[in-house]
């Protein structure tokens, strides 16, 4: 008989029933759950922290230079064609002036070399006129007196003799008149040549003074221009540096030419296939980019320190199989978010999901 008490609801005597276990159903479902969770996206995928990376454009002088003032900082976003940096070169600068003073040194011994030779050929053709007139007159004075000789000679008044000694002199004045006629205009036409000879030196070097000149203005304080546009990264010069040629001041990565460079370990590595989707998660951005395996290096890497997380992750434990993924599809707005070393996360289908059913079609199976 069993008694209830005052409160219409707890028996005085135990029941012998027991109470279905549900927190360790629960429990043991969790863990499940856990384990799931943990292990089947390995199975069906494989993950890889990565790095966004790109071809950089280096940004360096021709020859030896000098920064002067820097005008853009690191992560500044630049466009092609704006300056960066004023630089200088000293050394250059110095080797242009003295070849600008030398030019101008010659320049001012052409322009009196032309004054003293154009005066000097001036000079013989004057003397070579005077000359001219001088046998031109002697000339007219026998014409007149052979004139006055052929007419007597015509009258009978004076033998013939004689009159061919007068008509011989004439004849000698006006050839030695015409011969100094020719000699003048020789001696004019020199003048027009040693002048335009001169006037082309001048020219000359003129040009070259100027070009020095300029060359020396230019190396005191030249710009130097951004060659693309995007990001400035890798900032090694700083103020008063003396950079040689060939060595980068900046270097600027371009969106445009970005890919991702995933680290995975080499299991993972070895079911990775040229072309195969990717999936991407990049620090920053909200949403998850599609990208592509393009290539897989071919030597064993060690994980970058800003992805080394555990001590298990250092070289002398492991290393990794770098694999460069290609960002193909990325809309403007995600491409200009995009920043160089910026930390990513890939995932690589290896196995199709259970969960999706496949239907074999020809020989094919599809999804």
């Amino acid at each position: 008989m069993r008694f209830r008490s005052w409160r219409g609801s707890t028996s005085l005597t135990p029941s012998t029933r027991r109470a279905f276990p549900w927190a360790r159903v629960l429990l043991l479902l969790a863990f499940i759950a856990g384990i799931a969770y943990v292990f089947l996206p390995g199975y069906f995928f494989v993950s890889a922290d990565a790095l966004v990376k790109g071809n950089l454009v280096p940004v360096t002088p021709l020859y030896t230079v000098r920064i002067d003032r820097l005008l853009v900082q690191c992560n500044d976003r630049v466009t092609a064609g704006q300056n960066l940096a004023m630089v200088s070169n000293f050394l250059v600068q110095a080797d242009y002036q003295r070849q600008y003073l030398q030019s101008d040194s010659q320049l001012q011994l052409s322009k009196i070399a032309l004054y003293q030779q154009v005066a000097a050929a001036r000079e013989a053709a004057s003397v070579l006129q005077d000359k001219y007139r001088s046998s031109d007159l002697t000339a007219q004075q026998f014409g007149a007196t052979f004139k006055s000789y052929d007419e007597a000679y015509r009258a009978d008044a004076i033998p013939r003799v004689d009159w061919a000694a007068k008509k011989t002199e004439w004849q000698s004045a006006v050839y030695l008149a015409k011969s100094d006629y020719d000699a003048w205009h020789r001696a004019l036409q020199e003048v027009q040549r040693v002048s335009q000879s001169q006037n082309s030196k001048i020219a000359s070097d003129q040009q070259l003074s100027s070009v020095a000149h300029s060359l020396t203005t230019r190396v005191g304080s030249e710009p130097m221009p951004a060659p693309v546009s995007g990001y400035v990264v890798d900032c090694v010069g700083r103020p008063q540096d003396v950079v040689q040629p060939s060595n980068p001041i900046f270097t600027i990565f371009e969106p445009k030419r970005a890919y991702v460079l995933a680290y995975f370990n080499s299991n993972s590595a070895s079911q990775l296939r040229i072309n195969q989707p990717v999936e991407i998660t990049i620090a920053g951005l909200t949403n998850k980019l599609d990208g592509r395996i393009g290539s897989t290096y071919p030597n064993l890497s060690k994980l970058p320190e800003q992805l080394t997380r555990f001590f298990w992750q250092h070289e002398q434990w492991s290393q990794y199989r770098p694999v460069k993924i290609l960002l193909d599809r990325l809309s403007p707005q995600d491409r200009d978010a995009l920043y160089y070393d910026a930390q990513a996360r890939v995932r690589v289908r290896i196995r199709e999901d259970w969960r999706r059913p496949s239907v074999q079609i020809a020989g094919k199976k599809i999804k």
